[in-house]
C-alpha cells in the first residue's frame, strides 16, 4: 500500500510540472508598428496580446509576426476577413471617405488554450 501511494504522488507531481511548465502567464500588451504607404501617415500602429503561449507557437505571439500581419491585410486594401500569417483577421469600417478601418485579428491553439489577438485601425487613402 506504501509503495503504491508513493508512486502515485510521483506520478502527481511529475503531471503538475509537466502541464505547469508549458504554459507561460499572460504577456504584457506590446505596441508593434510598420509603414504601409496605403496609409494615411504611413505608419500602422498594433496592439498585440498574448496568453498561455506554449513554446511551439510563441513565434505568432510576436512583433515580427504582427508586422507581417499588419503589413498584407493594408497591401489589399479591401475590407473582407482574411488568414494572414497565422491570424485570422476581421475588419469593421469605422467611417467611409475616407476609409476608417478597424481590424481584429486572432489566433487561437486548436488543442491549448493560447490565444494571441492583434489590433489595429487604418485610415486609407484615397489614391
Amino acid at each position: 500500500m506504501r509503495r503504491i501511494t508513493l508512486v502515485l504522488a510521483g506520478a502527481v507531481a511529475c503531471a503538475m510540472l509537466a502541464f505547469g511548465g508549458t504554459a507561460a502567464a499572460e504577456f504584457q500588451p506590446k505596441t508593434c508598428v510598420t509603414q504601409s504607404q496605403n496609409v494615411v501617415g504611413s505608419k500602422v500602429t498594433g496592439t498585440l496580446t498574448a496568453r498561455n503561449v506554449n513554446s511551439v507557437q510563441k513565434e505568432y505571439a510576436t512583433c515580427a509576426n504582427a508586422k507581417k500581419v499588419m503589413n498584407r491585410v493594408t497591401a489589399y486594401r479591401y475590407e473582407e476577413p482574411k488568414s494572414v500569417a497565422g491570424l485570422y483577421c476581421v475588419p469593421t469600417v469605422i467611417a467611409t471617405t475616407p476609409d476608417v478601418v478597424k481590424y481584429n485579428c486572432t489566433f487561437k491553439g486548436a488543442d491549448t488554450p493560447m490565444f494571441v489577438k492583434l489590433v489595429f485601425q487604418v485610415k486609407y487613402n484615397l489614391d
